[in-house]
């Protein structure tokens, strides 16, 4: 039974994901939190959020502006590497608590809103603060989201661009967590297949869905639940520090 609730909750956040572009890589996030400890919850997450990625990508493959990808990339490694490394000497509740604050500040509607269009030595910098927070909050999606938005390039062209800097970074994490976190990932395979099919199943879900279903109406169930699941883990940290 909870094999098939965590399918279809990593269905739920990959539909929300593709369909609206924000907030489903978090709802998958404090989901998985509810389930698994801190230190299996968010290397768990990269696989969910690379294969939806990587299919998206995959999709509209011709429209990606390698160059941005490139750029987003170029500090990665070693800035995900670095967090890894740091990983264990968190406590898994403070890690609790970082993730619920960073998920309800993701979604408070900011004023602010920037208009030119992102130089690339502006995505280096992006990709490397995204490979290092990316460690410890998992889903990044609100952070490095208005930068692709702002990127002067057609819908299509933007979210393949998008999905493609997104899977390299899941990449790099998965490749760090592995090597300097020392996560197992061949005893978690099972987890990680029914998270797989699980953000491919949401993904073609999407599709058909896309045209039948207004964004404000999405984004309205997902900041809803993005609240109350984040007040959990947030409350569940807390209580466990006291």
């Amino acid at each position: 039974m909870s094999s098939f609730l965590l399918f279809l909750l990593v269905t739920l956040g990959a539909l929300i994901s593709s369909l609206t572009g924000l907030g489903g890589g978090s709802l998958i996030l404090a989901g998985l939190l509810l389930v698994f400890p801190p230190a299996l919850a968010i290397p768990l997450h990269s696989f969910t959020q690379l294969s939806a990625n990587a299919l998206r990508m995959g999709i509209f493959f011709k429209q990606v502006h390698w160059k941005v990808v490139g750029a987003y990339s170029l500090l990665m490694i070693p800035a995900a590497w670095a967090g890894a490394e740091l990983f264990d000497l968190f406590n898994p509740s403070w890690l609790k608590i970082l993730v619920g604050v960073f998920i309800l500040v993701s979604i408070i509607p900011f004023k602010f809103r920037p208009t030119g269009e992102p130089r690339l030595k502006t995505f280096v910098f992006l990709g490397g603060a995204s490979g290092f927070l990316g460690i410890f909050v998992g889903a990044v999606g609100p952070l490095v989201t208005p930068f692709f938005n702002r990127l002067k390039i057609e819908r299509q062209g933007m979210l393949s661009t998008k999905s493609a800097g997104q899977a390299m970074l899941q990449l790099s994490k998965i490749f760090a967590f592995w090597g300097a976190a020392g996560v197992d990932f061949i005893a978690l395979k099972n987890n990680v297949l029914i998270l797989v099919l699980a953000s491919l199943t949401g993904v073609a879900l999407s599709i058909p869905l896309s045209r039948k279903i207004s964004d404000a109406k999405f984004d309205l169930i997902v900041n809803v639940l993005l609240s109350l699941v984040a007040i959990k883990v947030l409350v569940e940290g807390i209580t466990e520090l006291i």
